[in-house]
């Protein structure tokens, strides 16, 4: 590699290159490579726009504090009104307080794929005060 470099810059660069890369390389090629992976992560991740479809309120089936505890936030298992059981999970606290047989749930659907997803909400967006 020295060899090269020197034809390509000169054997006073060339050694100098040489070294860096001897000791730095291994650094600057893992911060390309993390740049690298990060840029993808940025540009091909997501599933895209969604948009607010409805606020329901649900019977609850199951209801577990993280860490047993509410101020942590709740991780929900409700039945949807189409019959289906999903799980929510939920890092507010003031909205897991809320939780009881039932919830608010706000339903959001994906633009491009129609796929529905769904927040734990306050339940003063179900008109439940």
């Amino acid at each position: 590699m020295l060899d090269i470099l020197s034809k390509l810059i000169g054997s006073h660069r060339a050694v100098s290159v040489y070294a860096f890369f001897q000791t730095k390389g291994l650094v600057v090629l893992a911060v390309l490579g993390m740049l690298a992976i990060v840029a993808g992560l940025l540009f091909m991740g997501g599933d895209g726009e969604h948009k607010h479809e409805a606020f329901l309120t649900v019977p609850v089936l199951s209801e577990t504090p993280i860490n047993g505890d509410l101020n942590k936030g709740i991780i929900v298992s409700v039945r949807l009104p189409d019959g289906s059981a999903t799980s929510i999970t939920s890092t507010e606290g003031p909205v897991a307080k809320t939780v009881g047989t039932t919830a608010c749930v706000e339903k959001r659907v994906y633009v491009d794929s129609g796929k529905p997803r769904y927040r734990l909400k306050l339940p003063k967006y179900c008109g439940v005060s």
